[in-house]
């Protein structure tokens, strides 16, 4: 392009700038004006000479007078949309005023807009007259006629220079404009990666139960100019009136609130009415803290306290306790109002927990209903999805990669288009990354993440969500903890723990309908599967689209098998024959180096790894733990199994497994060198299972040879399924329960035995009736008294609340209908239990069986107990014939 060519094309720029001005002004948008200070400086740089000309106001906040300066030339701009006379006035009053012509030798007041044809203001030449630096209005106001006349004497290396920056400048801006118009198809193409969460089922809709205090945290820190209310509502009607009779009686001056109730009404509609509420909010929640919190229980470390008037007075002494905890009361109401405040002021949400405890359900609910229900802009990425982005610059790449995003070389490119993107819809940006732990060499990923928060701190509506394992956070991020901006993190430790018992159960249901699985979950089985989300998953899949019948108890040898064989059919072909081997070559590998804890499979065939992946991609079997430092680690896979009970089956299922050659010879080592390893509990019970249910004699005899194979068989008969009971096991059953010396497994034993009321089962509950039938009035009372505690220190409300919970726990609801019905081998058992509780059990046995005349299992319980030796159990027997005879 020659000369004409470039002051050509820079007319158009100038001219299209000048046009947008004029437009957005006339509209009342004037932000454009602050935009337009910065967008100038390069080009007022080589038009001037000023090439260390900036924006004051990044030096100083409101820089008063004027908006550019050069130190090195001493020339300084005021830049405006105004070019009257007064507010040429204005400008050089304040540059007066604050003594500027110390700091610069010329002021240039640019009109954006056009300035006046002539400048003969009187109240002007008094301003000029008392500035101690030269000022003519024809010279030192100009606008943008007065700049393309200075470029047309431009050399031409300067044209070409303010040419390319104004083209370039120009085509970011329509970049941006194209950008917002596709806004909606940028965050779609990001939130549809949701659609590949819910393929994977590491998200499934139907199953999410919200965390309650969680989501009301998320609602705040996310939504806060609809959810600020909630920091209103935790102070309405906040006063200090009712403490006054208290007052009166201690003879102290009364408190008097100071809380705006302007503050309680008022309804900020922007970010920046927001900002300033929180402030005043905050600032008020001060002041009144400062009053009540020394008289409260909640003082903090070093406060002083309150010092009555006359501590020593009557009045004082008698009003103090209520005086005090009224203002524990309303300090809290303060305290947990200002937890609100910052918690909208935050800029990072962190959630970690442990594997499976529905994190990634929890944030993608959140995209999917409250964010999209809200119209929060929201950009989801999932973190694994990272590892397919160059190492360093995997955010930015990632974000880049999006076919709507506009083109960008830096990473405050795109942060400042979401901040504008928030400041325009009054809502914040939210970034949402999910599973950071996924990310492989994470060590490089922890310096790029950490150098992201630090870049999102600085923008003020952008907002991050980070979900995390617990461990991996700990291990690789924690350092996050330490970083400058770690005050803007609001870190939320465990999901799970935020969840109560009407959602845990709430969650079942989910979980059942989903997978479509029929059937009832009464005792152990409903409690099992209810606090254990990862036996709750895996026991779904195993039984997806079937009918469990009643289940009262889960066999967790039998769901381990079944899952695996389920969970490697599904797998493609040509890894279906090496999956089982692949897990027993983990295991065994395991078993050999005696650490069960992690292990790289860095030396498995590639067919192998790729094996091992797809069982960490479900992070239900296998996962991935967090690799050692140092070069030797990179591209290196290191996993852990996610359950550690399946991890016991796995180890004992490849010793079962093996060859009979091999089997016994591995079996012997294990037994030998496993005792003090925390797996070995989990992997015995294991084999000793398996053996049973394969009936392989020879692993039975040697786990039933190992020491201590009572107490074994003790802690596992539980898990012995019905299939393969022995009248053996009746013998060691009815041995434990007799063996006065051995009073946990025997207590172990009855209350397994207690919820087998199926007398078709070999274990059954008629053993332990039998047995207690058969017990003198001493052991009697010392074998129930070990089954709910010790009977020599009866505490009536202990002894209720156990018996309670057994009794909710053993209840059968027949047909769902809510009508509860109970075995007559249990009712025998509560008959043998209330003999020896206190007289409120004994009135509740005897107005149970009242009616036992016409309750054929009342009836069938008391002929099981009939043959008792107790004396005391006799007597209540009596009181109940008694009872039945005085209402017939």
């Amino acid at each position: 392009m020659n000369r004409d060519d470039h002051l050509n094309s820079i007319a158009k720029y100038v001219g299209r700038m000048a046009h947008e001005i004029r437009a957005l002004n006339a509209v009342g948008r004037f932000d454009i004006n602050s935009v337009a200070e910065d967008f100038l400086i390069p080009v007022l740089k080589l038009v001037f000479d000023c090439p260390d000309l900036q924006n004051m106001n990044r030096i100083q906040a409101n820089f008063p007078a004027v908006d550019l300066g050069c130190a090195t030339t001493k020339v300084s701009f005021q830049v405006t949309t105004d070019g009257s006379s007064s507010k040429v006035v204005k400008t050089l009053e304040g540059f007066h005023e604050h003594g500027l012509d110390k700091t610069f030798d010329q002021l240039y007041v640019l009109a954006l807009n056009e300035k006046q044809a002539s400048y003969t203001a009187k109240s002007l030449e008094r301003a000029i007259a008392v500035l101690t630096i030269p000022f003519n209005p024809a010279a030192n106001v100009i606008d943008w006629v007065d700049i393309l006349t200075r470029i047309q004497h431009l050399e031409t290396a300067k044209l070409e220079a303010i040419d390319q920056y104004l083209a370039s400048g120009w085509a970011k801006r329509d970049s941006h404009v194209k950008f917002r118009e596709q806004l909606d198809k940028f965050l779609r193409f990001s939130t549809d990666k949701i659609e590949v969460e819910k393929i994977s089922r590491k998200y499934i809709p139907s199953i999410f139960v919200e965390t309650h205090s969680t989501k009301e945290q998320m609602r705040l820190f996310a939504n806060p100019l609809f959810f600020y209310r909630k920091i209103q509502d935790k102070l309405r009607n906040f006063g200090y009136d009712h403490l006054k009779p208290s007052f009166r009686i201690a003879g102290e001056p009364e408190l008097v609130s100071e809380l705006d109730v302007g503050l309680l009404s008022a309804s900020p509609a922007t970010f920046a009415e927001l900002s300033v509420w929180l402030d005043q909010f905050d600032q008020a929640i001060g002041i009144e803290l400062a009053k009540v919190r020394p008289l409260s229980w909640r003082r903090e470390t070093g406060e002083a306290c309150y010092e009555p008037v006359n501590p020593e007075s009557a009045g004082w002494k008698i009003a103090q306790f209520r005086l005090e905890s009224a203002a524990s009361g309303l300090t809290s109401r303060l305290i947990d109002a200002r937890a609100l405040i910052s918690l909208i002021r935050k800029k990072i949400f962190l959630v970690t927990s442990m594997a499976g405890q529905g994190k990634t359900n929890f944030v993608c609910d959140l995209v999917e209903n409250q964010f999209c229900l809200f119209e929060i802009p929201c950009l989801f990425i999932p973190a694994r999805k990272l590892n397919g982005f160059t190492s360093g610059t995997r955010l930015f790449d990632y974000i880049a990669h999006n076919r709507y995003a506009p083109d960008g070389t830096k990473l405050h490119e795109y942060l400042t288009l979401f901040d504008q993107v928030a400041q325009e819809v009054e809502k914040p940006f939210v970034i949402l990354i999910d599973g950071i732990n996924e990310v492989t060499d994470l060590a490089s990923f922890n310096e790029e993440l950490t150098a992201f928060c630090s870049a999102v701190c600085q923008y003020d509506w952008i907002k991050l969500v980070i979900t995390c394992r617990s461990e991996f956070f700990d291990e690789r991020f924690a350092t996050m903890l330490e970083e400058p901006f770690a005050a803007h993190i609001h870190r939320v430790n465990d999901l799970r723990s935020e969840m109560t018992d009407h959602g845990k159960a709430r969650l079942l249901n989910a979980y059942f309908t989903h997978f479509r699985i029929g059937g009832q979950l009464q005792g152990k089985a409903k409690a099992f599967l209810e606090n254990d989300l990862l036996l709750l998953r895996i026991f779904c899949e195993r039984h997806e689209g079937s009918d469990v019948g009643y289940v009262t108890d889960i066999y967790k040898g039998d769901l381990f098998g079944d899952y695996l064989r389920r969970k490697i059919d599904s797998f493609p072909q040509h890894h279906r024959a090496n999956a089982k081997a692949t897990l027993f070559k983990i295991a065994a590998s395991m078993l050999a180096a005696d650490d069960f804890s992690k292990f790289s499979v860095s030396e498995f065939t590639s067919q192998e790894q790729e094996i091992v992946w797809r069982f960490v991609e479900d992070d239900v079997i296998l996962r991935r733990e967090v690799d050692s430092d140092g070069l030797a680690a990179v591209g290196n896979l290191t996993i852990s199994f996610t359950y550690d009970e399946l991890r016991d089956f796995i180890v004992a299922y490849q010793l079962v497994d093996r060859p009979v050659a091999q089997k016994a010879q591995a079996l012997t080592e294990m037994l030998a060198r496993l005792p003090s390893s925390p797996v070995y509990e989990g992997v015995y019970r294991y084999t000793y299972l398996l053996a049973r249910r394969t009936n392989d004699t020879a692993v039975v005899a040697a786990c039933e040879a190992a020491p201590n194979f009572t107490e074994h068989f003790s802690h596992n008969v539980h898990l012995l399924p019905p299939a393969v009971q022995k009248s053996e096991d009746v013998a060691r059953v009815t041995a434990i329960l007799a063996d006065a010396d051995g009073a946990r497994r025997r207590r172990r034993v009855a209350l397994f035995l207690l919820h087998r009321s199926n007398t078709a089962d070999l274990l059954n509950i008629a053993i332990l009736i039998d047995h207690l039938n058969d017990l003198e009035d001493e052991e009697h009372a010392t074998f129930i008294g070990e089954i709910f505690g010790d009977h020599r220190d009866y505490d009536p409300l202990r002894w209720q609340q156990r018996i309670n919970k057994l009794v909710a726990d053993v209840g059968e609801d027949e047909g769902g209908r809510g009508i509860v019905r109970y075995a007559p081998e249990w009712l025998a058992f509560f008959l043998h239990a209330a003999a020896h509780a206190g007289w409120l059990e004994r009135e509740r046995a005897s107005s149970l069986f009242q009616d036992a005349g016409d309750t054929v299992n009342c009836t069938e319980a008391l002929v099981r107990v009939g043959p008792a030796k107790a004396t005391t159990l006799q007597m209540l027997l009596s009181d109940i014939e008694a009872s039945q005879e005085a209402v017939a």
